[in-house]
């Protein structure tokens, strides 16, 4: 923490009246990042007085071409809910989101129903990596309830491991999976079931016409040398089984039943180095026996420090009984070490998208982000941003932009209909891929007897001895980061007309293109006079002011339309309104300032009727809100103000792209 000016310090400032853009002071190129300072006003009286100020930070403009390796992890929600066009465009979406990647970008993937799954590690994109991510996004599946906070917090957890390396498909033997059958006579089966010898439910119903006279044993034959790397088999059977899941510890790894129906028999080999492979085979009632050859991969990779790509997938934290799937398409993993792989040397993101409420694990909002901020704070330099992707009308809006601001640059976005998703996660991805600085901060190192008052901002300040530190994240390339704040000025005692300094502005970010942190220092000066003449507010003092107005009325209307009070919500809204519409910056026509009035208008008119609030308005508001807020591009309306020219090619790609 820097410590507070003296007058000594300010001497250099006091003493030169030369303009405020002299007092620029750059450590490094000018083309990195760049601080701004603009006053309320270029001249004050003498007497003792507030001001307002707008502190900014300006990432310098680059292109994709140069850029930090990308470390992405994609939680996607596999709930019921997500049948049909909808789970089918999430996948095309992330299948076409590889072309973008390169070899130096890692991609994990998660999938959450009522279990959790990894679908992949985080994998290297080369050519290899591509292929198999797209093999595992093709296999993603529809089932179960919404345990968005096990998809999460797995999804964060990613970010702690090393990128891994597609290397060589592991050697596979040959293994005869099936069934032997036989038909019983209706005395003998009628025997066991008197014995009580059959294994079913005691609450199953039988349909009315079967027969529970079908024998079967289901077998994995394999070689003598390859025999003796199985440690157990699991048995997964029916549901209305008394037992459905089944271990068998020794050779034969076989197992023997009777029932009435045909079904799925799942097969879990568990190998005696730790590895799990899967297999399934369906039941056969119509010959004796009915075998077929699978080739499985039993043996050890020969690369020490190789491991199954599809046991590394199969975990799950539903809880911690819950059965979890593993792939049945093997192929070998090689870990590479990093020497350096921290928060500055790549960008780490998580992207998460749901169309429903959390019904499962964490369904409270206020529990969920208290997780996840415990978490984020255990990763430490593996801790990433998170991005929050809503689909329709049922998802908790409130919940996601929680998420999305546990961590400074996170986004929450409402995708209204199917046809928005690919363009949404296109714009998103941009956005990292034209990552510029890491770890950003505003410094304002006051002069004495200049005080801070507050900061109309989302970014809390600390503030301490004279010093206010904003924490502002990362930065894209062309964005900027504005905090109005209001000081208070000491009476002064200068000569009529001359410059007085009240502080100094650093920006300050670890710029991943060039390695290294860059500063970037701005004085802040105002002449004192006697008698001041009236003035107009400058101009981007009052463009943030209206940004702030837009911002505090979006929130206070969502609160009390939350609880249903609409009519209270539409006044706040119109009367944000009426102080826009009077704004010299908006009669002007200024473009930023006839955005916000816009925006203002457009959720004033989801507060019409209060099932068009609860499906659709209250989502855009807090998206809108967020954006704003964070002056970031959440895939609004009037998102352009904040989009770069990266983002604006991923978005028109990814909509051309997907069908």
């Amino acid at each position: 923490m820097a410590s507070a000016m003296t007058s000594t310090d300010f001497e250099v400032l006091t003493n030169d009246a030369r303009s405020m853009a002299s007092w620029s002071v750059v450590e490094g190129s000018v083309s990195g990042l760049q601080a701004e300072v603009a006053l309320e006003r270029d001249v004050m009286a003498f007497p003792a007085d507030d001001v307002k100020a707008v502190l900014s930070v300006v990432a310098p403009r680059v292109d994709d071409s140069h850029r930090a390796p990308l470390r992405l992890v994609a939680v996607l929600d596999k709930s019921g809910s997500m049948h049909g066009e909808k789970i089918r465009l999430v996948k095309q979406t992330m299948i076409f989101m590889l072309r973008y990647l390169s070899d130096k970008d890692a991609l994990g993937v998660v999938e959450y129903g009522s279990d959790v799954k990894v679908v992949a590690p985080l994998t290297l994109c080369d050519q290899d990596g591509r292929t198999r991510l797209q093999h595992a996004i093709e296999r993603i599946q529809i089932s179960g309830q919404t345990n968005l906070s096990g998809g999460l917090i797995k999804g964060l957890e990613l970010h702690k491991d090393n990128p891994r390396h597609v290397a060589a498909e592991a050697p596979k033997q040959p293994v005869k999976v099936g069934n032997t059958y036989r038909r019983m006579t209706p005395e003998e089966a009628k025997d066991k079931v008197e014995r009580g010898e059959h294994f079913g439910h005691p609450e199953a119903a039988m349909p009315s016409d079967a027969e529970r006279v079908h024998e079967w044993t289901m077998a994995l034959r394999f070689a003598p040398e390859d025999q003796k790397l199985v440690k157990k088999v699991v048995f997964k059977l029916h549901e209305t089984f008394r037992d459905p899941v089944v271990e068998v510890t020794t050779a034969p790894f076989e197992l023997k039943r009777f029932g009435w129906g045909t079904f799925m028999v799942k097969v879990f080999i568990h190998l005696q180095d730790g590895r799990q492979v899967e297999t399934s085979h369906m039941l056969c009632f119509d010959k004796a026996e009915s075998f077929r050859t699978v080739l499985l991969p039993l043996r050890s990779p020969a690369t020490a420090r190789s491991e199954s790509f599809w046991g590394l997938c199969g975990t799950s934290s539903a809880d911690q009984g819950s059965e979890f799937t593993v792939g049945t398409r093997e192929f070998t993993m090689e870990t590479r070490e990093f020497t350096v792989e921290s928060r500055e040397a790549v960008v780490r993101s998580t992207f998460l998208f749901t169309d429903g409420h959390a019904n499962m694990g964490i369904t409270k909002t206020e529990d969920l982000c208290q997780a996840a901020t415990g978490l984020l704070g255990e990763l430490k330099e593996y801790k990433s941003s998170i991005s929050t992707f809503g689909f329709g009308a049922d998802h908790n809006a409130e919940m996601l932009r929680c998420l999305a601001d546990t961590t400074t640059d996170g986004t929450y976005s409402h995708v209204e209909s199917e046809d928005q998703i690919a363009e949404a996660f296109g714009e998103a991805l941009g956005g990292l891929l034209s990552t510029t600085h890491q770890n950003v901060s505003l410094t304002l190192q006051l002069a004495p007897n200049v005080t801070f008052s507050r900061a109309y901002s989302s970014f809390k300040p600390t503030v301490e001895h004279g010093v206010v530190t904003f924490e502002l994240g990362d930065l894209f390339s062309e964005e900027r980061r504005d905090i109005l704040v209001s000081l208070r000025l000491p009476d002064s005692t200068s000569a009529e007309g001359r410059l007085e300094a009240i502080g100094r502005l650093e920006a300050r970010g670890f710029s991943v293109i060039s390695k290294r942190s860059e500063t970037n220092t701005k004085a802040l000066m105002i002449e004192r006079r006697a008698v001041v003449e009236q003035s107009q507010m400058n101009h981007q003092v009052e463009l943030h002011w209206n940004r702030y107005v837009t911002n505090e009325a979006l929130e206070n209307a969502r609160m009390v339309a939350d609880r249903g009070d609409l009519k209270q919500a539409r006044e706040i809204l119109d009367a944000a309104s009426v102080t826009l519409g009077a704004s010299p910056l908006v009669i002007n026509g200024d473009p930023i300032c006839l955005s916000l009035l816009s925006d203002l208008q457009d959720c004033l008119g989801d507060l019409q009727h209060r099932d068009d609030y609860f499906q659709k308005g209250s989502k855009k508001m807090a998206m809108i809100q967020g954006m704003h807020s964070k002056q970031r591009a959440t895939h609004g309306a009037s998102t352009s103000m904040y989009t770069n020219a990266v983002m604006k090619e991923y978005r028109a790609a990814f909509k051309m792209g997907i069908a």
